[in-house]
């Protein structure tokens, strides 16, 4: 039963989130703060954290985020530039300098993966943190799957 809430949810969520935009357009600031929400609550049910963890891994939560955000950001930024060199014909030395660029925030990114989960070892046990990094897997996997599901249902009735 609780499975069957999680996914309606979640498809309701998609759904609003798929009205929101079409194309290659990108859903908008407001919708991706609800699902960041519903996301922290199904995390904080997951984990069983009481006020005070839960406190304490959202202020270290929202701080990565905003950083992961940021990078991920320029990270396509930067790929969109690659797919204009790659249109415009460019010459290889420019293919290059948009890899090294590219490689430096995809090691920008893994640090601060790495500082996020160290910060969790000083407030959660070794098995919450297992515990997260499932969750997190799971949680981008069922998202994914209900967008699908959304998309596939549109398609069907148009």
């Amino acid at each position: 039963m609780k499975t069957c809430i999680t996914f309606f949810i979640l498809l309701l969520i998609a759904n609003t989130a798929l009205s929101q935009f079409r194309g290659g357009e990108r859903p908008s600031k407001h919708m991706m703060e609800r699902i960041e929400n519903y996301k922290k609550v199904r995390l904080m049910e997951s984990l069983k954290l009481d006020e005070v963890l839960t406190i304490k891994l959202f202020a270290r939560y929202d701080k990565h985020r905003k950083v992961m955000r940021g990078l991920e950001e320029e990270r396509g930024e930067l790929v969109d530039k690659l797919e204009l060199q790659v249109q415009n014909n460019a010459n290889d030395a420019d293919y290059n300098q948009s890899f090294s660029a590219i490689l430096e925030i995809d090691k920008k990114i893994f640090e601060a993966r790495k500082i996020f989960l160290s910060e969790l070892k000083e407030i959660l046990s070794a098995k919450q943190i297992a515990e997260y990094i499932i969750f997190e897997k799971n949680f981008a996997k069922d998202l994914r799957e209900t967008i699908r599901d959304v998309q596939k249902e549109r398609m069907r009735d148009r």
